[in-house]
């Protein structure tokens, strides 16, 4: 039955979905979701570091940009990819 437009919405949302089961029962290991926004993320930290060692040739300075860089780049894919 579907719900009337001007009836106000439930206080209980619909439970969060579980992982897409594989054909043999086992679920999977990361969400297609989880798995985009982690291969942007550690994309962009690569080309951070690969950005910040051309300009300041210093490895260290270079790792900790791209890993900043990732950690940023993950919590903000969070918040916009729904």
């Amino acid at each position: 039955m579907p719900r009337d437009l001007h009836s106000p919405s439930s206080a209980h949302p619909d439970p969060p979905s579980t992982p897409e089961s594989m054909g043999d029962g086992k679920p999977t290991f990361l969400s297609q979701r989880t798995a985009l926004i982690l291969f942007m993320a550690i994309a962009t930290g690569i080309g951070i570091g690969i950005l910040t060692f051309a300009s300041e040739t210093s490895c260290p300075k270079a790792v900790l940009a791209g890993i900043c860089a990732a950690a940023a780049c993950t919590m903000g894919l969070n918040t916009l990819i729904e």
